[in-house]
């Protein structure tokens, strides 16, 4: 069993066998485990299109309420697996290779 953190209601890891989805509406940031996790925290705050989302909408740099961190945390403590674009500014803010 895994558990998909950060999903898509009824996406991809919805309907699949030996998955636990968690979407908006469960609250990924609560999950307290025992699986191994697939984590796909949300990067608007954090893609190489940021500043624009900040300038545009307000919404600042960094600012995904606890998210990626909380990913990070499940990844950590459960093992398992975080994605996120390739330039995500939270890879240097969470000193990530």
């Amino acid at each position: 069993m895994i558990a998909a953190l950060f999903v898509a209601t009824n996406g991809t890891y919805w309907n699949m066998g030996d998955v636990d989805p968690w979407d908006q509406k469960r609250d990924a940031r609560l999950y307290a485990g025992p699986w191994p996790v697939v984590a796909h925290p949300p990067c608007a705050r954090w893609c190489r299109l940021a500043g624009l989302v900040e300038a545009r909408w307000g919404h600042k740099r960094g600012d995904d309420e606890g998210c990626f961190a909380s990913a990070l945390a499940s990844v950590r403590t459960f093992g398992g697996v975080l994605e996120h674009p390739a330039y995500s500014d939270a890879w240097d803010v969470f000193g990530l290779p």
